[in-house]
């Protein structure tokens, strides 16, 4: 694997974490726990993150809190996402008896494509049309049992 691949593989990584709750070591052991809601890659691949709703160690609660890059140490993810993008394609493909070939995944950016004229993530299904109508009720039925299952 490439450098600029790897790369790559954990910007994306790291992108997938927005609106889910991570845990955030910095180098002089106090902790952030709360909701990503932002990250920058500075001028020199310096990454900062920003949390809403962070718990410190100190028990403390902050509306916003911006880290500067230099002070992480570690970034742990602390929910599993409810979206499998593999799973809910074979999901779809079994309830509606679609033909190889017509379901794509992309798990890089872990998203669904049917007939590549209908996108599904863990936000829902974007298209139109009675296949998309289906899509939708079955997105909702795989989510209610991913929550229920948690």
């Amino acid at each position: 694997m490439s450098v600029q691949r790897a790369i790559r593989n954990l910007i994306t990584e790291l992108a997938n974490l927005i609106d889910t709750t991570v845990l955030v070591k910095l180098v002089n052991g106090y902790t952030y726990e709360g909701k990503l809601v932002g990250i920058d890659l500075g001028d020199r691949l310096t990454l900062h993150l920003l949390l809403e709703d962070a718990r410190g160690s100190d028990g403390k609660t902050y509306y916003k809190v911006f880290i500067h890059g230099s002070r992480i140490s570690e970034i742990i993810s602390v929910e599993k996402p409810l979206f499998n993008p593999e799973e809910f394609a074979q999901y779809i493909q079994q309830k509606l008896s679609l033909p190889p070939g017509s379901v794509r995944v992309i798990k890089e950016a872990k998203t669904v494509y049917v007939y590549d004229r209908y996108k599904i993530t863990e936000n829902g299904v974007e298209g139109a049309g009675g296949l998309a109508n289906k899509l939708y009720s079955l997105w909702q039925e795989y989510m209610e049992r991913k929550k229920s299952s948690k």
